[in-house]
């Protein structure tokens, strides 16, 4: 039994040596402010976004084929990935300086347009040699007179470098992508040009 105990204290001394993996947290670069441009496109209301069934966690995704997606245990973000987004989306529209106002689901006073979306992909995509991050987002416009614009828009930045700080930010230049594609899909239908009188589309 002598012997016994120096052996397992030092299994419990190399037990306590290792370094077990520990989680790391992410979130979204936010989108720059752009230029001076003159708010033409009044008062825009950004509803809370929704997730595809495939996003409900909280860990970064990864997808190596049109079915299998993978979970990255240890890389999760900071909050729901559902508000980092919309975040990101209320604030960038903001940042483009072409609306009056850009305000969040559960702000006061009335608006000219609602913005809802739902988000279908959000995560890092294996095609072949390259790993992408790849955004796909589905938007519709309300405004008084019923539905102003229905669109899908996607979006894939290749990844520079290996691991999840390249996915995050590479998912972070496509989200960037996809919002100045809705800008201009939104200029194309007339939505921001003219003059706008606020009045409430949504009972809000």
């Amino acid at each position: 039994m002598r012997h016994v105990a120096p052996l397992v204290l030092a299994w419990l001394a190399a037990c306590g040596s290792v370094e077990l993996p520990r989680e790391h947290f992410w979130r979204l670069d936010l989108p720059a402010p752009a230029g001076g441009e003159l708010p033409r496109g009044g008062v825009l209301r950004v509803d809370d976004l929704q997730l595809g069934n495939a996003l409900s966690g909280d860990c970064l995704v990864r997808a190596d084929g049109p079915n299998h997606l993978e979970q990255l245990e240890l890389q999760r973000w900071i909050a729901p990935l559902d508000r980092l987004i919309t975040e990101a989306v209320v604030l960038g529209l903001s940042r483009t300086r072409i609306f009056t106002l850009v305000k969040g689901a559960g702000d006061a006073g009335a608006e000219d347009h609602v913005l809802h979306g739902r988000v279908v992909e959000f995560g890092e995509l294996t095609q072949g040699d390259t790993d992408v991050g790849r955004a796909v987002i589905q938007f519709w416009i309300e405004g008084k007179d019923g539905i102003a614009l229905a669109e899908e828009i996607q979006a894939e930045v290749p990844l520079e470098g290996p691991g999840p700080e390249a996915a995050v930010r590479a998912l972070s230049h496509a989200l960037q992508e996809v919002l100045d594609e809705l800008v201009g899909r939104m200029r194309a239908a007339g939505l921001l040009t003219g003059a706008i009188d606020a009045a409430p589309v949504s009972g809000k």
